[in-house]
């Protein structure tokens, strides 16, 4: 592949992963702040991108949960059996991650029985 076309690659995909982390932020936002017309403007817009990224925003936070603990244990170099703190991060995370899920279940059901 010519050097050019992996130039503009790169460049059209920087472009695209800042258009998307931008929409991503504003949307997150507009779900703390006023989740039904976030979420009634999503679905009115067909961007389906947007709508998967929030869906999937639970998910992402248990992962990055299971990141940060995975991390943490490595650095600290613990044994291998799990702590108190460990056990305590991971229900948090989890806990978040299941109240995001309900959270964004309820939005979406009430965007969509208004339509």
């Amino acid at each position: 592949m010519p050097k050019f076309m992996i130039k503009k690659i790169i460049r059209l995909g920087t472009l695209l992963g800042i258009k998307e982390s931008y929409l991503l932020t504003r949307n997150a936002y507009g779900l703390a702040v006023h989740p039904f017309k976030t979420l009634n403007t999503l679905a009115r817009g067909k961007d389906r991108s947007q709508e998967l990224l929030l869906l999937f925003l639970p998910a992402g936070v248990l992962t990055a949960g299971a990141g940060f603990i995975w991390v943490g244990r490595r650095l600290l170099a613990t044994s291998e059996a799990w702590g108190w703190g460990a056990k305590g991060v991971a229900g948090l995370f989890l806990v978040f991650s299941l109240a995001l899920s309900v959270y964004l279940l309820f939005w979406w059901a009430r965007v969509w029985l208004k339509r």
